[in-house]
């Protein structure tokens, strides 16, 4: 039903498990509308038709709480008063906190991913998030988190969080930030075009606020702004496993909290550009039904498959682009310096310089070179952006951290073999030279879409990585 204010719609009845409808009069079977019985109340629900406008126009508030986006029903899912300010909006806030207290208490979770988040209000969601906190720490969960995904820019992302831990603890890096991040680790795109959100100038905040509150994402289903399709999708590349793998490491390596989405580490491959309009056409507005579900694929044997199959087991942990995520992943983990100051140190761009070019950050398809420094330790990673081709270059390292002759230990290259991806080499160096101009530089030449990482000075001695 299309939206409107007022005056609200009429209550009809629920559905029912076998899809009719139940009167408002009759009883409710256990799969039938909807539970707890709270949530029986006609009294709970907006009952103002379907949301047509998914944004502000500029004239409006996009924080007002009677927005249309806020009211509106979300496609099939009824939109609860949790934003009325007059009855019943605290007693149905009240009831779905319950709900969630409960979910937490049942299943031992220590965090939730809070979806559609601009789709209440911020003091709603100021409410929600801080009764869960206050349950959460009231039950030995001090630090539960709540990850929002918020669509609408940093701006609106940034209204729905808040430093003292009354709303979101972080929130999801979808739309243009992932599709930088895309583009980038493709060769696609310019570096800095993903480099610049951690500049300390964004609406997300400052260089360390960009540690905490980003959250960033390759491949997910939503895909805001973009087609749906997996990151690995039309790439038959010799080099495609590593570039998955060693994109999911830029994740693991710079600013902010990594999340991998499920079938990345198997380099799944879904995309909607294999839909079959002959057999499925597009519905009334022209979209493809249910296009998430090329991004859903099944890896465990379902119907809906990875890779065009069906009923088919598809996690394999000797895959090449797991083994190489897990590798990274053990590094960033570890107990030692080098963990440490993978997780909190500061982030600096790194130029690089080839062909008798002055240094600098060079554009797409080049080595890219990054630094985290944390209490007098440097590491080290370069990329190399080009899917297709080898590249090198002089790089850039840290003058009052190193000196020249000295090694630099690689702690990963992505072009080890198995079984040393395995138990990671280390007696494998580099040493630290004088470029041209005085600076200080390692020179590393990586394959196709290869990774590395390398760290020396005092502390990084004893890297525990196995």
């Amino acid at each position: 039903m299309p939206y409107r204010f007022q005056p609200r719609y009429r209550f009809l009845g629920y559905r029912g498990e076998g899809g009719g409808v139940i009167g408002a009069a009759e009883e409710l079977g256990p799969e039938d509308g909807v539970w707890p019985r709270e949530f029986q109340s006609p009294r709970w629900y907006t009952r103002a038709g379907s949301v047509g406008r998914w944004d502000s126009e500029p004239w409006e508030d996009p924080l007002h709480p009677s927005a249309e986006f806020r009211r509106g029903d979300f496609f099939e899912l009824k939109n609860l008063r949790t934003g009325d300010l007059e009855p019943p909006g605290a007693e149905v806030l009240a009831g779905l906190i319950k709900v969630y207290q409960y979910w937490i208490a049942l299943s031992d979770c220590d965090g939730f991913r809070v979806d559609t988040v601009k789709h209440v209000s911020w003091e709603a969601s100021r409410n929600f998030c801080g009764a869960i906190h206050e349950y959460a720490q009231s039950i030995g969960k001090e630090n539960f988190l709540l990850l929002g995904e918020v669509t609408g820019g940093a701006d609106m992302a940034r209204n729905y969080l808040e430093i003292f831990g009354r709303n979101l603890d972080a929130v999801l890096d979808i739309g243009a930030p992932a599709a930088a991040l895309r583009g980038f680790t493709k060769g696609l795109r310019h570096p800095q075009d993903f480099f610049r959100k951690f500049g300390g100038h964004d609406a997300l905040g400052t260089h360390r606020e960009v540690g905490k509150y980003h959250v960033s994402v390759l491949d997910d289903h939503d895909m805001v702004g973009q087609k749906k399709a997996r990151y690995a999708a039309g790439n038959t590349t010799e080099w495609r496993h590593e570039q998955v793998a060693h994109a999911a490491g830029v994740q693991l390596t710079t600013l902010g909290i990594p999340c991998l989405y499920y079938g990345t580490e198997q380099a799944l491959d879904g995309t909607v550009d294999r839909h079959d309009a002959r057999i499925e056409p597009p519905d009334g507005h022209g979209e493809i039904p249910f296009a998430d579900r090329y991004v859903r694929e099944a890896m465990f044997g379902a119907t809906f498959g990875a890779f065009r199959t069906s009923g088919c087991h598809f996690f394999d942990p000797g895959h090449p682009t797991y083994q190489r995520i897990a590798a990274i992943a053990r590094v960033r983990n570890g107990a030692d310096a080098v963990g440490r100051c993978l997780r909190r140190g500061r982030q600096y761009l790194r130029p690089t310089s080839f062909l008798g070019r002055p240094f600098g950050i060079w554009g797409p398809g080049e080595l890219v070179a990054w630094s985290r420094i944390f209490v007098g330790s440097e590491v080290l990673m370069v990329f190399n952006s080009h899917g297709a081709q080898a590249r090198g270059a002089m790089v850039t390292v840290d003058a009052a951290l190193h000196a020249a002759g000295e090694p630099m230990r690689y702690l990963y290259r992505g072009d080890w073999s198995a079984a040393q991806l395995a138990d990671l080499p280390d007696d494998q160096t580099v040493p630290v030279d004088k470029g041209p101009d005085g600076r200080l530089v390692v020179h590393i030449h990586l394959p196709p879409s290869g990774f590395a990482i390398l760290a020396s000075g005092q502390g990084m001695q004893s890297v525990a990585v196995r």
